[in-house]
């Protein structure tokens, strides 16, 4: 295993127990979206800080910030609600779309 997949196996083992730390606070009866901004705070706060351990460069915060935005993407998508309505305007649409 190369040295970045040991990191992004990394990062995603630490993801996991954050995200296990906020179910919890779920199940507590905390909502979701205060849950949700402790962790958008957490993460700004110590991106910020990892940044100026590193020696990055200038560009880095930027970079940071798109990456957020792609993982944001991405599971807004994996939480989208899968049920669809059928039939209507909306199987005229899909209809349309396929015809492409």
């Amino acid at each position: 295993m190369s040295d970045e997949e040991s990191a992004k196996t990394l990062s995603v083992q630490i993801a996991n127990q954050i995200v296990n730390v906020a179910n919890t606070r779920l199940e507590d009866g905390a909502a979701a979206s205060e849950i949700a901004a402790g962790l958008r705070h957490a993460a700004a706060n110590f991106s910020a800080f990892a940044l100026y351990q590193s020696e990055a460069d200038a560009n880095e915060a930027q970079r940071s910030v798109e990456e957020f935005v792609k993982f944001f993407e991405y599971y807004l998508e994996r939480h989208a609600p899968t049920d669809k309505p059928q039939g209507g305007l909306y199987q005229l649409i899909e209809d349309a779309k396929n015809e492409i």
